[in-house]
């Protein structure tokens, strides 16, 4: 199992094996935020949270909440939305250290221009 945490450890994430590999997206928001998101399901993933509690942000097309640390702000990871479909989670691997980010092999996906 390995173990992710934001700057401050209110969030803990756990899953239960490394994706094969990172994608980075160029998004309206994710170009902002500067995650490398691995893809798992709800049931392999345990997500932790301390008493400064998360904080939720659902935009525009409304599939996806981005949930982020209630104390330090860290984005953590993404579920659906309230009109998103399936069981994917997507966690934030820039909380795990460099050596296990830099070990996997990143996806670049061209958010921006997907309804283009």
């Amino acid at each position: 199992m390995a173990r992710a945490t934001c700057h401050c450890e209110n969030v803990v994430v756990r899953i239960d094996a490394l994706a094969e590999r990172v994608t980075r997206c160029n998004c309206s928001i994710c170009r902002r935020y500067a995650p490398l998101w691995g893809y798992h399901t709800e049931t392999t993933v345990t997500v932790q949270v301390g008493d400064a509690g998360l904080r939720t942000y659902c935009w525009g097309d409304e599939m996806v909440n981005f949930h982020h640390c209630g104390r330090c702000g860290c984005v953590t990871h993404y579920t659906r939305g309230p009109k998103g479909e399936g069981d994917r989670l997507a966690v934030n691997y820039r909380l795990f250290d460099n050596a296990t980010v830099d070990s996997l092999p990143v996806r670049e996906f061209d958010g921006e221009n997907m309804g283009a």
